[in-house]
């Protein structure tokens, strides 16, 4: 990341999430359940 080289605490966020929490929330709570069939999605 470039934040490893100079990082400015006023500028930049990390942040992290587990990519099926964010698929969560696009299909039940966001309403957009077409965006997730539009997906390859490989378990």
């Amino acid at each position: 990341m470039s934040g490893d080289i100079n990082f400015d605490h006023n500028l930049q966020r990390c942040i992290a999430v587990d990519i099926r929490y964010v698929l969560l929330i696009i299909d039940k709570l966001g309403g957009c359940k077409h965006l997730v069939d539009e997906m390859t999605i490989v378990e």
